[in-house]
């Protein structure tokens, strides 16, 4: 009992109430699940091989039998909070993982385990009840060994016990578990918390197997390999032969010789089974009889012993939170900035009729702002960005449009007629070489619509118009013109125009409707665009989209079932160039082979027009009207499909689909229907407003600790009778150590002197995390000192105390 006494005494002296504070408030925030948001926080995590000795030095740690058969795999990782009290206090629950369902979440909220004596706790009668309440009551004997990512939290206080909190995680096995897949689930798990940069990794090995041969070193390369945040754990050293060679390595590793750590090595002696009877007291006193005899020994007092380590995990631990705050604060910051984004993407709570109603409303002017812009080309909003300069942007509508239009025309002229009527077999324009079509609707209208088929216009005129010229031969003069074969003509000719047209305004529509819903998607939540397209806008879309296919009848109808008719005062003037010009080219070609005057040319020529034969003369006739009234026709329908069908049918008030107006007269149900949070939503609102409320109270919690109670170095032990006589340390020694620490405090003191911190409110529950620190007499922000002339923080102050030396 004396040593305990004494043992106590150290540890109160080294842990004082503003330390306990803080360990207290970092593990409430991991009771309350912060890991889950991916904070990562300061912790002690117990690895290595199973056998290797874990539990026994976590039953010396914290005088809790740990069960230790042989036969038993444990499957998930225990966290074990020690904190001293002047009562014993004993209380275990389930953490459940993530992964799990809300009704599993519950299950497990209801394991609760209190014991208000060690008598009547059995930690394998603990262990074996929650795994088999995270196997959702599998017996043991029937599962796979499957390794389960919740955590059991037991918590335990007392006058004896350290304050500090540490995680005991399966072992490393090399085969499976009852035929399952055990061995790769354990590495996963132990995997997630060791390259976590915020664990100290408590390396566990054994002393009677090869240092060589030790597994956890495989680990440690991985996410530790500068070892770095790695404290060497050395168990079972009674077990290595005495005086042998792997003795003699062992003390070295011991004395951080071999395998070097910045934590350095601690060796312990474990229980033996024939002492597994014996008393906590009986068990450090064996222990501490061991490290005074033989080689053993000579290795330094502060690194042997259960006594000791609980010292040195309790220092370790609290450095690294000291060292981590700044980083956790800015963690929480950020986490907290991306909830509030969450939660602002859901929109205001929508309970009510009145919320719903101002939900929609305030969105549908939002909408006709955005709708109004893009249909006059106005691009200024963020909306209507563009990732890059080559991006085909369908929230520009006006200029969507304006493509399908323009691809629409050029296709109408160069693909719209049946016949390209040539003369002298000249290769036609394309698409690609007419100005202003490089656009990519140009290209898709293209590749989609086939060529005109050329033909000669003698061959025409023969094949074609004269057929129907001989078939349709009207009262009267031979040489008389049937209007009726003219127009036959045009609708052959024309016959493309429908095709080309409704693609057209099918490519129009499906461009109005992919905006309306980006612009809806960048307002609303998925659920209220899914209904409101449902409910309200695409009956709207349809019924615009059967207004336009009746305009596009009623504009083909003069041109599929009409007479060709037209008052365009050009008519004539372009039907007289066509034949002039057609003339001069014939007159011209037939009077090459002589070498006459102009006056005989022309009379030759009028000798070979007066000997024509009476249908040639028709069928030119009609081929030089219908061509004349196609190039009136197709410019006056191309129009008539831009402005009458798209902007009267499609396009005009398009606005209006979703206006305040609508919103102000819709019926409470359906306004409900549309309106109304989905309980999926809801329940991610509750979640998200849970979360904000934990990392923003966690963030005050940290910012209050970093501001008012910093951490600061423990007075060395005092000298007992076990321990060795010191070793004086030379002044360049203490210069080399000096020097160190000021080299520590120059790459720490940014990290603090860039955080802000905020100190309570005097007034109660009125602390608010977002104001900075200000200074007590100037009230103005008061920056840490860095060290050219100015004075580090009082985390820094710590680090730079330099402490009693330490006995050896």
């Amino acid at each position: 009992m004396a040593t305990q006494s004494s043992e106590g005494d150290t540890l109160s002296q080294f842990q004082t109430p503003e330390q306990l504070a803080l360990l207290d408030a970092i593990d409430d925030l991991s009771s309350k699940g912060l890991g889950h948001y991916g904070i990562d926080l300061p912790q002690l995590i117990v690895c290595g091989e199973q056998s290797s000795g874990k539990s026994s030095l976590l039953e010396g740690l914290t005088r809790l039998r740990f069960p230790m058969d042989s036969d038993v795999c444990t499957l998930f990782a225990t966290e074990l909070v020690l904190r001293r009290d002047t009562k014993l206090e004993l209380s275990a629950e389930i953490h459940p993982s993530k992964q799990r369902s809300a009704l599993e979440c519950r299950e497990m909220a209801k394991f609760k385990r209190s014991y208000t004596s060690l008598e009547g706790f059995s930690f394998k009668d603990l262990h074996n009840e929650a795994e088999t309440l995270m196997a959702r009551g599998v017996p043991r004997e029937e599962r796979r060994g499957d390794v389960f990512n919740d955590v059991l939290r037991v918590r335990y206080s007392g006058p004896d016990m350290p304050s500090f909190t540490i995680v005991d995680l399966p072992g490393f096995i090399d085969e499976q578990w009852k035929g399952g897949n055990s061995a790769e689930q354990i590495v996963e798990l132990v995997s997630r918390y060791m390259q976590n940069q915020k664990s100290i990794i408590l390396a566990v090995m054994s002393a009677k197997d090869d240092v060589d041969c030790q597994k956890i070193f495989k680990y440690l390369d991985l996410y530790d390999p500068k070892r770095e945040r790695t404290l060497g754990i050395l168990t079972k050293p009674d077990l290595t032969d005495k005086g042998s060679n792997m003795e003699k390595i062992y003390i070295d590793v011991a004395k951080n010789l071999e395998k070097p750590m910045k934590h350095h090595w601690h060796t312990v002696r474990n229980r033996a089974w024939t002492e597994k009877d014996t008393s906590s007291a009986k068990r450090d006193e064996t222990e501490a009889q061991f490290f005074t005899q033989g080689p053993w020994a000579n290795v330094p007092r502060k690194h042997v012993g259960i006594a000791a380590l609980r010292e040195k995990l309790s220092r370790v631990l609290l450095e690294h939170i000291g060292m981590e705050l700044p980083s956790l604060v800015v963690s929480l910051h950020h986490a907290i900035e991306i909830t509030e984004s969450s939660l602002t993407a859901l929109g205001q709570v929508r309970e009510t009729t009145k919320e719903q109603r101002a939900y929609l409303t305030g969105h549908a002017e939002r909408f006709q702002m955005l709708t109004n812009d893009a249909l006059r080309g106005i691009y200024s909003n963020r909306f209507f960005a563009l990732a890059t300069l080559e991006d085909q942007s369908s929230t520009r509508l006006r200029t969507t449009i304006q493509n399908l239009n323009i691809a629409f025309s050029h296709t109408m002229y160069c693909k719209g007629q049946t016949w390209d009527i040539t003369i002298d077999r000249a290769p036609p324009p394309t698409v690609a070489s007419i100005p202003g079509t490089s656009c990519l609707a140009a290209q898709q209208y293209a590749a989609r619509f086939e060529d005109p088929m050329r033909i000669g216009r003698t061959e025409f005129l023969e094949d074609h118009i004269g057929e129907y010229v001989r078939q349709s031969r009207p009262s009267g003069l031979p040489s008389l013109v049937n209007p009726w074969v003219i127009g036959e003509v045009f609708q052959q000719q024309s016959r493309n125009w429908s095709t080309i047209a409704k693609h057209h305004l099918q490519q129009v529509y499906q461009a109005l409707k992919i905006y309306i819903e980006k612009a809806l998607k960048s307002l609303v939540d998925s659920r209220t665009l899914n209904l409101l397209m449902l409910k309200q806008i695409q009956p709207e879309l349809d019924r615009r989209w059967r207004s336009v296919q009746a305009k596009l009848e009623e504009l083909l109808l003069p041109f599929t079932e009409q007479d060709p008719i037209t008052y365009d005062p050009g008519f004539l003037r372009d039907l007289e160039e066509m034949r002039a010009s057609r003339y001069h080219d014939k007159v011209e070609s037939q009077a090459k082979p002589f070498i006459f005057g102009r006056t005989n040319t022309v009379s030759y020529s009028n000798q070979r027009l007066l000997t024509e034969s009476l249908d040639g003369f028709t069928n030119s006739e009609i081929l030089d009207l219908m061509q004349t009234y196609y190039k009136s026709a197709i410019s006056v329908f191309v129009s008539n499909v831009a402005v009458l069908a798209i902007e009267n049918c499609l396009i005009k008030d398009l606005s209006a689909v979703f206006s305040p107006t609508l919103t102000a007269n819709m019926e409470d149900e359906q306004l409900y229907a549309i309106a109304a949070e989905s309980e999926e939503g809801r329940r991610q609102r509750a979640a998200w407003l849970k979360e904000l409320h934990i990392l923003k109270s966690s963030k005050q919690v940290l910012c209050e600790h970093t501001a008012m109670t910093p951490i600061t170095h423990a007075p060395a032990p005092t000298q007992t009778s076990n321990m060795r006589p010191r070793t004086p340390e030379t002044r360049l020694a203490k210069d080399s150590t000096r020097a160190e620490k000021q080299a520590g405090v120059e790459t720490l003191t940014p990290q603090f002197n860039s955080l802000v911190v905020t100190p309570p409110h005097s007034g109660a529950n009125s602390r608010d995390p977002s104001r900075s620190r200000h200074d007590s007499a100037t009230g103005t922000p008061s920056p840490l000192r860095e060290r050219t002339g100015k004075k580090p923080s009082s985390y820094v102050q710590a680090f730079l105390a330099e402490p009693e030396d330490e006995e050896l």
